[in-house]
């Protein structure tokens, strides 16, 4: 197969000849062999990840050794954020939690028809201030991810933080808005708003049609691989105050497991940011006009769900927050000078939101 030996009558240039297309032959078979070998342990190794579900980036992981880094972190994370002991009953599970779609006026808050930046011609369509959502719509939303800084574990313990309620309900106090530069709003279309025009410092998990049954899965905040949930976005321990405000677009549907949801949302925060105090705001009024009309999105139902959000506040340790009573005109609605579609205030009027939340916030010594 390689070739004849060379033979004695032969001159010497033909033996040399000879043997180097020996070992020409020679070393492409031992080259075929390996090829094939690696071609072969290569589709074994795709047939393995296919069958697993995993990416040539989790093999190339492994080769380098970040897989091992990263399930390491990912330990050390599940260890800060997930009790050891049994965890509570899950009360979506509970009969009649799931929720229902609201009646009405095909809801009319899941795309902001009207935010008016201003009155007349100061007024800006509704694609420059709330976006299609793609982007979240809050241009101060910073990038999400993975707190996983080794300075969470200390030896074989977790840090352990005094509860920020410990001393609940403790008297609302005035602050300048450096306060709220670790603090977090998590919320509908209405803080969405909030957040691009009122200069608050802060990070915001808002959009456009956010409800409490979707929290966990829908994509909310901008990271460099996408918009992702809350719940894939939440870093450990960042945040001392969280704001949530929700509930307008969930109007008309089941009360008890909207506020059971909450509930649980709440629950998971503190697991994520166990020093953050925890603020309920109250659902903005809307005005005398849109209430009128609106057989689901009125003041008397936006008065009846404050007083659940209220008595859910007290139970949950957290801090209510009657923002529409600073908003209010007179007979308890919103003037109609402040909203071009009778729900989403004018970017001129955020300010008085905003010295609202400056005086009413809870300062631990």
């Amino acid at each position: 197969m390689l070739g004849p030996a060379p033979s004695g009558d032969m001159t010497e240039e033909e033996r040399a000849l000879i043997e180097r297309r020996r070992l020409v032959r020679l070393v492409s078979v031992v080259l075929v062999l390996l090829c094939t070998v690696f071609l072969a342990v290569m589709a074994g190794c795709m047939i393995a990840l296919w069958d697993t579900g995993k990416s040539s980036n989790d093999l190339f992981a492994v080769i380098n050794g970040t897989y091992v880094y990263a399930r390491t972190q990912d330990e050390l994370e599940r260890r800060v954020t997930e009790p050891e002991e049994t965890p509570a009953e899950d009360p979506s599970e509970d009969e009649g939690s799931s929720q229902e779609e609201p009646e009405g006026e095909g809801d009319g808050l899941s795309v902001v028809n009207e935010v008016a930046a201003g009155d007349g011609d100061g007024e800006k369509p509704a694609e420059e201030i709330a976006g299609d959502n793609s982007e979240s719509g809050i241009a101060s939303v910073e990038d999400a991810g993975y707190n996983t800084e080794a300075g969470l574990i200390s030896g074989p313990n977790i840090n352990v933080y005094v509860d920020p309620n410990v001393n609940y309900p403790l008297p609302f106090s005035e602050v300048d808005e450096s306060y709220f530069e670790d603090a977090l709003f998590i919320g509908d279309s209405r803080l969405q708003g909030f957040g691009m025009y009122s200069g608050m410092p802060g990070t915001f998990y808002a959009a456009t049609g956010f409800q409490l049954s979707r929290y966990d899965s829908m994509e909310v905040v901008v990271t460099d691989s996408g918009k992702v949930p809350i719940t894939q976005a939440m870093p450990y321990d960042s945040f001392t105050k969280i704001y949530i405000k929700v509930g307008l677009n969930e109007m008309g549907g089941n009360e008890n497991a909207f506020l059971s949801k909450y509930a649980e949302l709440i629950t998971w925060l503190r697991e994520c940011e166990p020093r953050a105090i925890i603020y309920i705001h109250g659902l903005l009024p809307v005005t005398a006009s849109k209430s009128s009309s609106d057989k689901v999105h009125n003041n008397t139902n936006v008065n009846a769900r404050n007083e659940s959000l209220k008595k859910l506040a007290m139970e949950q340790r957290a801090y209510y927050l009657d923002v529409g009573s600073a908003l209010a005109g007179a007979d308890g609605s919103l003037p109609a000078e402040m909203a071009a579609d009778g729900i989403h205030l004018k970017a001129q009027y955020m300010d008085i939101w905003k010295q609202y939340l400056l005086s009413h916030a809870i300062v631990i010594e």
